[in-house]
């Protein structure tokens, strides 16, 4: 203990007496472990954290996937029901409404558009969590016909109620009906990544018959059950059950058991497992790097190394002593690139949208505290490993010789460090590579045209509950139109890049011949008051747009795709098409015309077939195109529906770019962190190779004397320096291409219209690291040329 002391102590003073190489070292090292911190911690608290749910690891969604329907994953409540009842494999099931994501809550508080879902009874008991104050829902309040009760949030009770204790029985109005309060939850909890405020029961719904694929699932499994066991379980039940319903389509449907995890990580795994993938590469480079700084540096020590060895110490005890001071220089790193961690980590959830922070947030706990440790100790054997056998391996006589050149400056070491810079170039190039791909895929992206024109648009989320749909979205709209500073407004139910499930129905065609059962064909249903199209900049491409006497006519526009979809070379204006015939009581409605398409899952989607009524539901989003910046709108909007009806809350103001911002979130911020990487890496490659040339040059000097002398050119000089930084750069850029073409088959769900072996971005990657080696070689080229040939020839 007391020699490894020592060695510490001798490690700090040989560090201390070179601080600007300890600097170099100890910030490369901080910006290596620190962005690979980072990045695990994410991904720790995305993919590896335990859910803040009891059993959490029990706990398993079950979907239906239907081959004809866009909607996945959602079930009706017989479905649920039937599943509740029969499965073997499950200690309880629960469900919730996908359909409803806020209440309008009024009262003499005012009034407040808040999140919200309907579940069922047995929600809370599956997921392990007990309210503060009050209860949960009881069985009988799943049934139709019972008392209206709500649970609210532990945030809502504070800010809206100041935490009065006596909460419990008091009535809310949510949607213009009674609510009585029958529970607080605790602090913090909520279930989507968005805060829910308040909770209803499902009961008039789950009482239903057989009706539309709404629900969402989620069971808690029995001890020791799989989710294979999970899965043929609920497959055997299901296939008998679904042939009873083939007008639904149910004899095209997949049923999956799947991870409740995957609700919230499936979006963002790739993502972030690529980034972490570049964090450990940028961490590798700054290792590589590192090491061959020590390198250079036991070389410089050669003569105090041989003289510890003459007086007995062992080949062991000399490479205790190199990874002792590599131990140290690990630490201080460690330690600096912990609290970079620290500020980079507020920083990447800063820049996450609140739709895509994780469900509990940890930061750095203990698992990544292990993490950063483990990450130490491999930091501290791959920068000292290198050093440590550069300096034992040489012959002790040689390294004794007074007046001869270093023997740790050999040809075989020159070609290890050569090596390590080759290596450093290689990663580079993988992760500079990946980067570009990622980054000229998200250009692409951005250029989609979303069928709309997103700049200077407002939107507003608006819900009635009073009635009048029509004539308070009439009013509404005919007072924003008249505004100065708006241009055009109009209305829909469920705007582009709305996020959630929007609705859709079962056509059928006149004049076609009759379908099976479950062969649907399926549009989506979209209400619109007049003028949305321009409002929106939605071209009309055939036909017409509603017109005010449309209203109450049983006609309709569709998309392009609906279009070229079910009247393929033909002229759909004038054509009639049915909605639910299968269901009976069908409704015929004339087309009157076609619109552009609009790609309402963002520019990866594909664009909505869908169908527009001039119709008004309680559910409309306003929006409202200004003549400059739209949040300037914002309070003559409110006063607008103010006039209209002062208890109207408002929801969801958001300027139309912002939303298509949002879509876009993930990939962008995977975009900059990926290219930062990529910089970042490049660079410290580059300072890698430029310490290699120097160095080659200094130990040179005799050489490039010697052939001076003997009448080469300056130009001879710095052809020869430069063919060797470039010999190692080409050496690093083929395996690192080589690499890449294996490695980047990863990001291909990362990818939008680009390969992951896209010859251009390959061939421009390697230019770039040409030109870059080139430069980082012509400063210690010009150096080497500038040898005095008397100078240089003279005996040291």
């Amino acid at each position: 203990m007391s020699s490894f002391l020592q060695d510490l102590r001798y490690g700090l003073r040989m560090l201390a007496r070179n601080p600007g190489f300890t600097a170099v070292a100890v910030i490369m090292l901080a910006l290596g472990i620190g962005v690979t911190t980072t990045i695990f911690t994410a991904a720790n608290d995305f993919l590896l954290r335990p859910l803040p749910f009891s059993n959490s690891d029990r706990l398993v969604m079950v979907k239906r996937y239907f081959q004809n329907l866009p909607q996945a994953g959602t079930n009706d409540p017989p479905t649920f029901k039937f599943w509740r009842e029969q499965n073997h494999v499950f200690e309880d099931m629960a469900a919730w409404s996908v359909m409803l994501d806020h209440f309008n809550l009024t009262g003499a508080e005012g009034p407040e558009r808040v999140p919200a879902k309907q579940v069922s009874a047995s929600f809370f008991r599956v997921l392990g969590v007990k309210p503060v104050l009050g209860r949960t829902f009881s069985i009988a309040e799943d049934k139709a016909g019972g008392n209206r009760v709500a649970v609210i949030s532990h945030s809502l009770w504070q800010t809206r109620y100041g935490g009065n204790l006596a909460i419990l029985g008091k009535t809310i109005i949510l949607d213009g009906r009674d609510y009585t309060i029958i529970g607080v939850l605790p602090s913090g909890f909520r279930f989507s990544t968005t805060q829910e405020e308040v909770w209803t029961a499902l009961a008039e719904y789950l009482d239903g018959g057989h009706g539309g694929e709404f629900l969402q699932v989620v069971a808690w499994l029995k001890p020791g059950v799989t989710l294979a066991q999970a899965q043929a379980d609920i497959e055997a039940i299901t296939t008998p059950w679904a042939r009873q319903f083939p007008d639904w389509g149910n004899g095209d449907q997949r049923v999956a058991v799947e991870s409740l995890r995957d609700r919230y990580t499936r979006e963002l795994r790739p993502a972030l497992l690529a980034l972490l993938v570049a964090a450990g590469l940028v961490l590798l480079i700054s290792c590589v790097n590192l090491a061959n700084l020590l390198v250079a540096r036991a070389t410089s020590r050669y003569k105090e190394i041989a003289m510890r060895r003459a007086l007995g110490a062992s080949r062991a005890r000399i490479i205790r002593q190199m990874l002792s001071e590599s131990s140290v220089l690990a630490l201080l790193g460690g330690s600096a690139g912990l609290l970079l961690a620290f500020t980079t980590t507020r920083i990447f959830y800063a820049a996450l949208p609140v739709g895509w922070q994780p469900i509990t947030h940890g930061g750095i706990d203990t698992t990544v505290l292990v993490f950063a440790f483990v990450t130490l100790l491999l930091t501290v054997f791959l920068i000292g490993m290198a050093p440590a056998w550069s300096a034992t391996g040489f012959d002790l006589n040689e390294g004794l010789k007074d007046g001869l050149r270093s023997p740790l400056a050999s040809i075989s070491r020159r070609s290890f460090r050569g090596a390590l810079v080759a290596g450093e170039i290689a990663l580079a190039a993988i992760l500079l590579t990946g980067a570009a791909l990622v980054i000229k895929s998200f250009v692409r992206l951005t250029a989609v045209n979303l069928g709309f024109d997103s700049e200077k648009v407002l939107t507003v989320d608006l819900a009635r509950t009073k009635g009048g749909e029509d004539g308070f979205y009439k009013d509404v709209l005919e007072r924003l139109a008249a505004l100065p500073q708006v241009r055009a407004a109009g209305a829909i139910n469920f705007k582009p890049l709305y996020g959630g499930p929007a609705w859709g129905q079962d056509i059928t065609i006149e004049g076609r011949l009759p379908r099976a059962p479950n062969d649907l064909i399926y549009a989506g249903h979209r209400s619109v008051s007049l003028g949305y199209f321009r409002t929106m900049g939605i071209p009309l491409l055939k036909g017409r747009s509603f017109v005010a006497i449309d209203q109450d006519k049983r006609v309709a526009v569709i998309s392009q795709s609906m279009a070229r979809r079910y009247w393929p070379g033909e002229d759909p204006v004038g054509k009639r098409f049915g909605v639910n015939c299968a269901r009976g009581g069908c409704t015929w409605n004339s087309i009157v015309g076609v619109v552009g398409d609009v790609k309402e899952d963002g520019a990866t989607g594909e664009p909505a077939i869908a169908m527009y009524f001039l119709e008004t539901w309680s559910k409309m989003t306003l929006v409202v195109r200004a003549a400059q910046n739209p949040t300037n709108l914002i309070a003559d909007v409110r006063s607008v529906i103010s006039s209209v009806d002062p208890d109207q809350p408002l929801g969801g103001i958001r300027t139309m770019e912002s939303i298509a911002s949002e879509s876009n979130a993930p990939r962008r911020l995977t975009t900059l962190i990926s290219g930062l990487f990529a910089g970042l890496a490049l660079l410290l490659a580059m300072i890698g190779l430029y310490g290699v040339i120097s160095y080659s040059v200094v130990q040179r000097n005799h050489e490039f004397g010697i052939r001076m002398a003997l009448g080469a050119a300056k130009g001879d000089i710095l052809q020869l320096v430069v063919t060797q930084g470039l010999t190692l750069a080409l050496a690093g850029i083929i395996v690192g291409m080589v690499g890449a073409l294996a490695l980047t088959r990863v990001l291909t769900s990362l990818l939008f219209g680009i390969t992951p072996s896209d010859p251009p971005t390959f061939g421009a990657v390697a230019l770039l690291l040409i030109s870059v080696t080139l430069l980082a070689c012509y400063i210690p080229a010009r150096r080497a040329t500038k040898v005095d040939p008397m100078v240089a020839l003279r005996y040291e």
